[in-house]
């Protein structure tokens, strides 16, 4: 984790290009290297579309991790730049948390995977082989500096605000966003995941059924759609309104009777 221009993409890039240069028989940039045998490296590196073949940012995105987890092994060198962020911030959570956790635990290569979700920070509590380290920055009078370093332990922020100031952004807009950023922050949000909770999803339908009356979910079953008329279908409306509402006075209309109020 670290700041926007904090130099984590930089980081992975010297990763792969140090280990390829070892690889080779090169000397490395640095005072000393311990490079172990690597078969493969694979990156998820930048975002771009891809419009010869009709691809969006994020479809190339996925397109690209997908194969990194399918060829990936125990000796490959993976590194990943902020994947998930082309979609809604909750899919792109997930999705960055299930790719983190497949490669720690059952790819099992050597990873080097950025992000700006810090939920995902709590993934050594699941895959004891992951950890966590961070770019460097400090803040001072409003402004922000990056030192370029890798220190142990999660980033504590993000910067984003700051770095938009130095990017240039009005104040007006920088005012609103510190404004709607306190309150987003005030909200308390539950963990992405937990390790005492059973890693299970119940699908949407299958948890309204538990709660529906048997009769409901059988009239259900025996509908033909496409042999029903609308007088029909008014009445097994009625049907399955009553049987929802329990013993009631409201109307029920079946199909042999109350024909006209049907019409």
């Amino acid at each position: 984790t670290g700041p926007n221009m904090g130099g984590k993409s930089t980081y992975l890039r010297q990763c792969a290009l140090i280990t390829w240069l070892a690889h080779t028989g090169a000397f490395v940039p640095a005072e000393q290297a311990r490079i172990g045998p690597i078969d493969r490296i694979f990156t998820r590196i930048g975002a771009s579309d891809d419009l010869a073949s009709g691809r969006s940012t994020f479809m190339v995105e996925m397109t690209e991790m997908a194969y990194i987890l399918r060829h990936a092994g125990p000796s490959s060198l993976v590194l990943v730049d902020e994947i998930g962020r082309g979609t809604s911030t909750y899919d792109g959570l997930a999705l960055a948390y299930a790719c983190a956790l497949d490669l720690a635990t059952r790819v099992r290569a050597y990873t080097l995977f950025s992000t700006h979700y810090f939920e995902l920070t709590q993934l050594p509590e699941l895959a004891p082989s992951a950890t966590n380290v961070h770019l460097e920055a400090v803040e001072h009078a409003g402004e922000v500096a990056f030192l370029y370093q890798v220190q142990p332990g999660p980033a504590d922020r993000s910067y984003g605000l700051q770095v938009a100031r130095l990017a240039g952004m009005p104040e007006p807009v920088l005012h609103d966003a510190r404004t709607r950023l306190a309150q987003l922050e005030q909200d308390s949000v539950r963990p992405l995941f937990r390790s005492d909770e059973p890693n299970e999803q119940v699908h949407l339908f299958e948890q309204m059924a538990t709660h529906l009356p048997a009769q409901f979910l059988d009239k259900i079953r025996q509908l033909e759609p496409d042999a029903t008329s609308p007088r029909d279908a008014l009445a097994l409306l009625y049907e399955l309104r009553a049987l929802i509402d329990g013993p009631k006075d409201a109307p029920v209309l079946t199909r042999a009777t109350d024909t006209h109020r049907a019409n």
